[in-house]
This record gives structure tokens, sequence and C-alpha cells, in this order.
């Protein structure tokens, strides 16, 4: 089986990313977490805005599953590190971590993003040429 590709961002948390309890709001993990995808899709696979508005394709987050493991605070820096786990049909399922400066995990998520055809605006199976642009290639 072929080895995905791990994405890997570095993030710092911001006062506006707080509650008022002095934690990283809900709605923020969500947003650090798409952003990285988006990130690691400019950075690794060469999907920036400007290619993916060009390509006969969309991309849509279809659902994300977040486990909260400790929370996350003003000023400290995470990792966040993704691969994908698997493709079926129009589904990629992602694995995601927020980790700590000291490699503690801060979160978990599970995203799902489909694969959706521009022309007929509906999901479509993830073109196994495509599929592939998230493993290594192989050695041999």
């Amino acid at each position: 089986m072929p080895k995905p590709i791990v994405f890997r961002t570095t993030h710092h948390i911001r006062f506006s990313d707080l509650d008022p309890y002095n934690h990283v709001s809900t709605a923020r993990y969500a947003t650090y977490f798409v952003d990285h995808r988006m990130q690691g899709l400019r950075e690794q696979i060469g999907w920036d805005v400007e290619a993916l508005m060009k390509a006969p394709f969309m991309v849509f987050v279809r659902r994300l599953e977040i486990d909260f493991v400790r929370p996350a605070r003003v000023d400290q820096e995470i990792t966040i590190t993704s691969f994908v786990r698997e493709f079926h049909g129009p589904d990629a399922t992602i694995e995601c971590t927020m980790s700590d400066s000291a490699g503690k995990d801060v979160a978990r998520c599970l995203m799902v993003v489909a694969h959706i055809d521009r022309q007929t605006n509906r999901t479509s199976d993830w073109p196994p040429d495509r599929a592939a642009l998230f493993y290594e290639k192989d050695a041999t």
C-alpha cells in the first residue's frame, strides 16, 4: 500500500482566537484544520486557490468531527499534521492531529472532503490519477 503524504503546518494562537474562558473557541479549531489542509494542498500538491478555480472539479468539506483533547491557549505554538487515510467514491477521509510544542495532542479531527464535478455540480468519484497525488511515489 502506498505511503500517504503528510501535510505539516505550524500556527501561533492569537488573542482573537480566544473565547471568554481564555481557550481557543470551538469554531477556530475547524478554521485551523481547514486552513491547514488548504495550505498543504498549495505547498505539497500545487493546488492554490487560483489553480482550484480553474480546475474541472471542486472540493468541499462535507464533514468535520473534532475531538478536543486539551485546551489551546494564547501565544501557544501548535503543529497540525494530516494525511488522506482513504478514498471511497467521492469522499476522501483525512486524519488530522493538532499538537502543542511538546508533541502532546491538543485536538484530533476526522475530515471528509467531497470531490465535485464542476460541470454538473454533483459529487463524482476521485479519479485515480488525482487521488495518487496524495501518496508518495513508488520507488520501484
